[in-house]
């Protein structure tokens, strides 16, 4: 039998190992953290990745959480709320849910937990490779030998140090940060249901309701230094960018972050390799792409990738550099498709500057106004922006837009 040593307990890592275990391999599944993680901001996991799902079996526990009354509105700067749309309509996908990352990661964890043995607090500290296996020493101290290596442990990813080099080499900043964490109290002037996004140059803060889960709320912001930025205590660094704002809504989220258990912080980069693979070690996921929360398609993607690598690995049997190269050549152009759309679309979430958050707000106009809505509709491969802008639009009773 052969063995594959994954390394990362995310979505990419988990459903790697667990496609490796239905055709027949024996995957250690390894993650440095102590625990599984849970919970992380918001996604939309697109249709691309229903089939994949289905085939490892994880579907039936996947589920869209978005409210189907819920309103989508946003806040001008003088903290008056305004008609909006709904951010994920405009994605080119014929069917999504809305949920949170945990979601996916915990119907995964539910599927792989009784197949494939999993490890906390271990990862690799050196791998060497021969000509048909790497041998890889972990962190608890064992020496073991693999078929395959998979570098599946994201964004700050150690066996792409390890093998491809420092991250420094691969890593495209957006000079932009995230923070994200959940909401415990209601916010004024909002009831449930109600999704908001706060939008000024250079910063913006997103509220994500769901029919049955607390709302996440998610701030972006540009900072020349992410790198740095991120390793601030939130609270301190979220205060000092998001002070100032008028209305009781940003005050209020700022208090929340205070108050939460856990807060995501970290920087928002893309992985550019010009191969994802070295021998016996492949990267896949965000080790291999990071496509950032802007595509859209983060999550379907790593199922989908896992699913195909998989499938290639079978086909190709022994052969395993065809497999992995086939599965390049066939993945790659979808990567970079999304990779590029990502920067369209981190200038309606977060405008850089004044000019683009003013035409951002025509957009916005345009699309949430009954009358000219009909040309963006005609612009989009999904209606629902445009219904979800006027639905909220007449919900709101007078405000303009």
């Amino acid at each position: 039998m052969r063995r594959a040593l994954v390394v990362g307990a995310g979505i990419s890592g988990m459903a790697t190992a667990l496609r490796l275990h239905q055709i027949g391999w024996e995957p250690l599944l390894v993650e440095r953290a102590p625990d599984r993680r849970t919970g992380g901001y918001f996604t939309v996991f697109m249709s691309d990745g229903f089939e994949p799902a289905k085939r490892l079996g994880i579907f039936d526990g996947l589920r869209d959480r978005a409210d189907p009354h819920g309103r989508y509105l946003e806040m001008d700067r003088y903290g008056r709320l305004v008609p909006g749309i709904n951010p994920a309509a405009m994605m080119p996908a014929s069917a999504s849910y809305t949920m949170l990352r945990g979601d996916v990661e915990e119907a995964l964890f539910q599927a792989v937990n009784s197949v494939v043995e999993m490890r906390f607090s271990t990862g690799p500290t050196e791998i060497r490779q021969g000509r048909d296996h790497a041998e890889v020493t972990l962190s608890d101290g064992s020496t073991e030998r693999f078929d395959l290596v998979v570098g599946a442990d994201g964004l700050h990813s150690t066996v792409r140090e390890l093998v491809f080099g420092p991250e420094d080499l691969y890593r495209r900043d957006f000079h932009h940060v995230v923070a994200a964490c959940l909401l415990d109290h209601p916010l004024t002037g909002l009831r449930k249901g109600d999704n908001l996004l706060v939008v000024d140059a250079g910063r913006s803060v997103a509220v994500q309701a769901f029919h049955d889960h607390d709302p996440v709320a998610m701030f972006l912001y540009c900072h020349p230094w992410p790198a740095a930025e991120a390793r601030k205590r939130p609270a301190v660094a979220l205060r000092r960018v998001y002070g100032g704002f008028k209305g009781p809504v940003v005050p209020e989220l700022l208090d929340a972050v205070e108050r939460a258990e856990s807060t995501l912080f970290d920087q928002i980069s893309q992985i550019h390799l010009s191969s994802w693979s070295r021998g016996r070690v492949v990267l896949v996921g965000d080790s291999a792409w990071s496509l950032t929360l802007y595509s859209g398609f983060g999550s379907s993607l790593g199922i989908s990738g896992a699913d195909l690598l998989g499938t290639l690995l079978s086909e190709h049997g022994e052969d395993i550099p065809a497999a992995l190269g086939t599965w390049e050549h066939r993945l790659r152009p979808v990567v970079t498709r999304h990779q590029k759309s990502a920067h369209f679309a981190k200038n309606f979430l977060l405008p850089a500057n004044k000019p683009a958050r003013v035409l951002r707000r025509m957009v916005v106009r345009t699309a949430a106004n009954p009358r000219t809505g009909k040309i963006f509709q005609a612009l989009l491969p999904s209606t629902k922006a445009t219904q979800s802008a006027t639905k909220s639009k007449q919900d709101i009773g007078g405000a303009r837009p």
